[in-house]
């Protein structure tokens, strides 16, 4: 027993000496590091992730509004009437649960202490740092944290002023706790978790995997031929697995010891995720910390356990050369199955058209993305191995030995072809996801940013509530000095599209809306309508001399009614207050006086508020795919150039011998061009072409995201031209060493 763990003591430690005398050791100690730190950070994300979804999920459960009475009671004793109020604060959406508790003992939700009192209200720290001051009712308090779905959610609770919140304009419940999660606050924003998780894999995950196949077989020559020897020699694979374990065992423990840094910060304290902003609970991480720490020891245990399967084992016996039967298997495969990915890609636009963005459908399309983009670089590697016979061929007939050398290094090297292409095609299919994605949405948030940076808040949407018709005139009377305010008095609504269709006995008929703008004159007229005498009716039409109407009301309407009259509104109307000079008006204080005259549900908005509010969210949304993506190919771009810096030495060290064979230097420069600089400009090509492919389905109808041609040409342009670099580079590295290069033992 003694001498076995002698002998395994022994293993390890020739492992790291080994690691450590190799001539890319130092590489390779780097590159393991980065590729720990990595995979554990891409672990720890995902943990992480589901920790926060299921956490956040259950504190919306708690605060979700119980709406059946309890049998026997009646809709007058239930304990509490509430109004949900949907508002927005710098474009971001803020929901305020408007409340009316009957009795004094009325259950009380997460996070609350108490009731706010009338004319009350409390805040979640997010929204008081906004700065809405006292615009929901007097600030009396703060939302504890397990009140809110996440540290920086907005979130409310006010109890209005007048007690407007009666049996019949109001939701009943009699309590806080509901199974499943209501649609309030943060959880009406946020993607499901399958999606998010998917979106974590495809941009950090395949990066992270790359790196780490890099990482475990940088200087794989020279361990190749250790394995061999310990092979020959009798090793078992339980030995060679010590003797690689030892070779990597430094790097693995200084990569996860760089990461538990990091997460050990984020169990003591909030975190705030650059760019994006989300604000990362820690309580939340502290209930998952054993996950946590789990997904962090995964990472150098997977990364030892493919250390040692990407070693070659040839067995007792045998040869002390690699076995070259062995060769390009796992590229074969991954070559095979690129083609169903690429036929799931072919296949998803066409169930966008006919299914929708529906969860399964944007699920399998992520799926077919990622494939994709892990298989093409084996199907590339394969045909720039096929090719190399055709170099070897050309260099036979033509007695150049440079061009024959080439052909047959890269002939028989699948596994080096695939390593070394596979950062610039990944590295492309990412740069091209990240910019055809955002895209997707362009035209609805540049029609947004059109509307706002037209009218700004120069005219304002008010929605009366339902019971508050006859405060309105009161209300209008205490405007700022200037303004002008108009009745919008719509069949089916304002600004909600397309007109109505009912079936009619010859079959379906439009019902087109029928819009009536009711003011004074001069009300009228700052509109560009003309006023109708006396209490007439009249006719105009919507045209470029109406722009605020016609930014307001749907395409489907094509003219208003005009009409003289008093400005109390009705049910259903909405109210148009407006600068004639254009001048922005005080939106918060507005919204707070609304609120206080009319009562809950008055909604004030600026025109166009709500396709603003939506190209926010979807904006804060896209960040995580612009996060995520820079990240991923920041980290292809790093695995790329510790591999091609990899390659570099391995060149000068292995090809050093040439010229003595052929007595010229300049066989390393045709070497170096057919081997480095050649795989990676047809990378670069092969890749951008495939990028078209992988971005079919944000590209095809129904969906309409732009691939920009440029982008493709400048960044094949930038890979070629690195690859000339790199090539050069090897060439200078193998003139030097052959200088050096003296005939030794191996």
């Amino acid at each position: 027993m003694r001498a076995g763990r002698s002998l395994s003591s022994q293993l390890l430690r020739m492992g790291r000496a080994a690691g450590i005398g190799s001539s890319d050791g130092r590489i390779r100690f780097v590159a393991l590091t980065i590729a720990t730190a990595v995979l554990a950070v891409t672990f720890v994300s995902v943990a992480a992730t589901w920790a926060t979804y299921e956490k956040r999920t259950e504190r919306g459960a708690a605060r979700t509004p119980v709406l059946r009475l309890h049998e026997g009671q009646t809709p007058d004793e239930a304990p509490l009437r509430l109004q949900m109020y949907l508002d927005d604060v710098h474009d971001r959406q803020v929901e305020v649960v408007f409340v009316e508790p009957v009795r004094p003992d009325a259950p009380l939700p997460p996070g609350m202490s108490r009731w706010p009192g009338a004319g009350e209200a409390v805040l979640s720290p997010s929204l008081a740092a906004d700065g809405v001051g006292d615009r929901y009712g007097r600030v009396v308090g703060s939302i504890a944290p397990e009140g809110l779905a996440s540290p920086g959610e907005r979130y409310a609770y006010a109890r209005p002023a007048d007690g407007s919140l009666t049996v019949e304009h109001a939701m009943l419940a009699t309590g806080f706790g509901s199974p499943d999660a209501g649609g309030f606050g943060d959880l009406a924003t946020v993607r499901p978790f399958s999606v998010f998780l998917s979106l974590l894999i495809a941009m950090l995950g395949l990066p992270a995997g790359l790196f780490a196949v890099v990482a475990t077989r940088l200087g794989a020559a020279g361990r190749d031929r250790r394995t061999a020897l310990l092979g020959a020699l009798g090793g078992s694979r339980r030995q060679l697995a010590l003797l690689s374990t030892g070779e990597a065992a430094p790097a693995l423990l200084l990569g996860v010891a760089l990461t538990a840094t990091a997460l050990g910060a984020v169990l003591v304290t909030d975190m705030r995720i650059p760019f994006v902003g989300y604000v990362l609970a820690a309580s939340d991480m502290r209930a998952h910390a054993w996950q946590l720490v789990g997904a962090l020891i995964a990472a150098p245990l997977i990364l030892a356990a493919l250390n040692i399967l990407m070693h070659r084992w040839t067995g007792p016996g045998r040869s002390t050369r690699p076995r070259a039967a062995s060769r390009g298997r796992l590229v074969k495969v991954g070559a095979g199955l690129c083609p169903v990915f690429l036929g799931i890609l072919s296949w998803s636009p066409t169930a966008f058209a006919t299914q929708g963005a529906t969860q399964t459908v944007v699920l399998v399309s992520l799926l077919g993305t990622v494939g994709a983009l892990a298989t093409l670089p084996a199907a590339i590697a394969l045909l720039l191995s096929a090719a190399g016979r055709g170099v070897t061929a050309f260099g036979r007939r033509r007695g150049l030995a440079g061009t024959l050398l080439a052909g047959r290094w890269t002939q028989g090297r699948p596994g080096y072809l695939s390593r070394l292409v596979a950062g610039v095609v990944i590295a492309v299919g990412l740069l091209s996801v990240v910019q055809v994605y955002p895209s997707m949405h362009s035209a609805s948030v540049q029609g947004a940013l059109a509307m706002r940076e037209r009218f700004g808040h120069s005219i304002l949407t008010v929605q009366v509530p339902h019971g508050a018709e006859g405060r309105t005139g009161p209300w209008s009377e205490r405007l700022p000095s200037g303004a002008e305010v108009a009745v919008v008095d719509s069949t089916l609504g304002l600004a909600n599209g397309a007109g109505e269709v009912r079936e009619g006995p010859n079959g379906p008929v439009e019902v087109r809306q029928e819009v009536t703008v009711r003011g004074d004159c001069s009300a009228l007229r700052g509109l560009g309508l003309k006023c109708p005498a006396g209490r007439s009716t009249g006719a105009a039409p919507l045209s470029e001399s109406t722009p605020a109407l016609r930014a307001l009301l749907p395409a489907s309407v094509a003219q208003v009614g005009v009409s003289r009259g008093p400005l109390a509104a009705r049910q259903g109307n909405v109210l148009i207050v407006y600068s004639p000079q254009g001048e922005a008006l005080p939106l918060g204080r507005l919204k707070q006086e609304a609120l206080a005259a009319l009562g809950p549900g008055a909604l004030v908005e600026s025109v166009g508020q709500g396709w603003i509010g939506g190209a926010a969210l979807l904006s804060s949304q896209l960040r995580w795919v612009t996060l995520l993506g820079i990240a991923g190919v920041g980290l292809v771009a790093l695995a790329a150039a510790l591999n091609c810096l990899a390659e570099v030495l391995r060149f000068a060290g292995s090809i050093a011998p040439v010229s003595v064979v052929t007595g010229s230097r300049r066989v390393y420069v045709t070497v170096a061009l057919w081997t480095l600089a050649a795989p990676l400009c047809a990378a670069a090509a092969l890749g951008a072409v495939s990028a078209v492919w992988v971005t079919l389905p944000y590209t095809t109808p129904p969906r309409n995201g732009v691939l920009p041609p440029q982008m493709l040409s400048a960044t094949v342009a930038v890979v070629c031209a690195l690859a000339v670099s790199v090539a050069a580079l090897a060439a200078l590295s193998a003139v030097r060493e052959s200088r050096r290069w003296r005939p030794r033992h191996d």
